[in-house]
């Protein structure tokens, strides 16, 4: 009876034999004919290029980034000042000072979005980037009511309407302006 260690050899020899057959036979194995380079690439290109925009389209977009600009940084500073409250000074009045500003934006940009002129093409799109900034004032309200009364679940509330408005904001950048920084 052979031993325990030309058994373990041949046990080896055997799986890399069955490996490199398997290895060789993956490799000799017919391909199906490819299409031409240019028309695979053409193809993939097609499918990737988000298609453009009329001229109505651009021009909400375009009157829409103005203000998406100071939203985003305003997003930023919200939860850069809840981090700050939670991990400096602790001062809700210092947290209010902060978030004050912010809410009124947010309020303004909600009523302002409203009002812009959108093609029935991006109605939905207009609606959407509406109910971020709702999500963020609300978001805002939270916090500074928070401020006032000391309660913490209106900081996770604050938190949850906060994320939900970032990526509803998000989803409306995908939209007219694909590819877009996004800093969240």
């Amino acid at each position: 009876m052979p031993g325990r260690r030309p058994l373990l050899l041949a046990s080896v020899v055997v799986a890399l034999a069955a490996t490199t057959g398997a290895a060789w036979l993956h490799e000799i194995r017919p391909r199906p004919v490819a299409e031409p380079t240019a028309q695979t690439s053409g193809a993939r290109a097609e499918r990737t290029q988000p298609l453009g925009l009329t001229a109505d389209e651009e021009r909400f977009a375009t009157e829409l980034w103005a203000l998406h600009r100071e939203a985003t940084r305003s997003a930023v500073a919200m939860s850069f000042a809840g981090i700050s409250y939670h991990t400096d000074d602790r001062d809700p009045r210092a947290f209010a000072r902060k978030i004050e500003p912010l809410a009124k934006f947010f309020h303004d940009a909600e009523t302002q979005v409203r009002t812009m002129n959108a093609p029935p093409s991006l109605s939905g799109t207009q609606a959407q980037y509406v109910d971020a900034m709702a999500l963020y004032a609300n978001a805002a309200a939270e916090i500074l009511k928070f401020t006032e009364d000391g309660d913490a679940q209106r900081l996770g509330e604050a938190h949850r309407l906060d994320v939900k408005a970032s990526e509803d904001m998000l989803r409306v950048g995908e939209v007219l302006w694909p590819g877009q920084y996004k800093p969240h």
